[in-house]
Parts: structure tokens; sequence; C-alpha cells
């Protein structure tokens, strides 16, 4: 259900921080490696990448999703005191407040989301 709604909610100039990024990389390939070798749980999973390296078939699944999609990879703001002002503001973990930042310095004001904490940003519309 969530890939349908995100390939429905993406327009022309679709943009993702680099933390989003490396989420998405972080996922699939806990996901490949559970589902193809077993690997339950992130010592595990971290255990794994050390003997076997990381999937490169993660790495071509969201590459090629962000290709065919035209999704742009932004870096990441970084201002340490913002950060702690936004995390403070907002009672935000440290990576959601880190995508916080980057959307108001990128003047992105839609973000595409299942987590609820981004509602508490009055500035910033939550989709869908």
């Amino acid at each position: 259900m969530s890939e349908r709604i995100i390939r429905e909610a993406i327009v022309d100039g679709v943009a993702i921080p680099m933390i989003v990024y490396n989420e998405l990389l972080y996922i699939v390939a806990a996901k490949i490696a559970r589902i193809k070798y077993g690997v339950k749980g992130k010592y595990s999973f971290r255990k794994h990448i050390a003997v076997h390296g990381f999937p490169e078939e993660a790495v071509e699944k969201v590459n090629g999703f962000l290709k065919d999609f035209e999704v742009t990879v932004l870096k990441d703001y970084q201002d340490p005191e913002e950060l702690v002002k936004t995390i403070r503001l907002y009672k935000l973990v440290p990576n959601d407040a880190q995508i916080v930042l980057t959307c108001k310095h990128n003047n992105i004001e839609t973000i595409a989301t299942f987590d609820e904490d981004f509602k508490r940003i009055p500035w910033l519309k939550v989709i869908p």
C-alpha cells in the first residue's frame, strides 16, 4: 500500500534529503537480507554486512526508483544549533529535525510521509 501511495504522490520536482536516502538504503537492504538470507534484527544485519558487504541489490533498487521518478537527493542542511532548537521546539527525534531543516532551507513546503510527527510543523504540509 505505501508504495502505491508514494507513486501516486510523486510529481515533477520531487526531492529527498540525503538522510532519507540513507534511511531508504538501510530499510531496503535489511528487507532483502531478511527475505533472502533470513537475517533478523539490526545487529544480525550489521554482522551480515560485515561478512558479505552491503547488499548491492538494495543500492540498485533505491537508485533505480529515484531515477525512474526523477527524484533529486538534496544535501542535508547542517547547523548543530538550529538542529537542537528544532528538536526542542517541535519535540522531534534528531533525524526528523534534520529532515525538517533540510526542507526549510530548500523551500520545501510539502512532505510525503506516514510519520505523524511531521504534522507538528505548522509550515509543512504532510501528505498523504
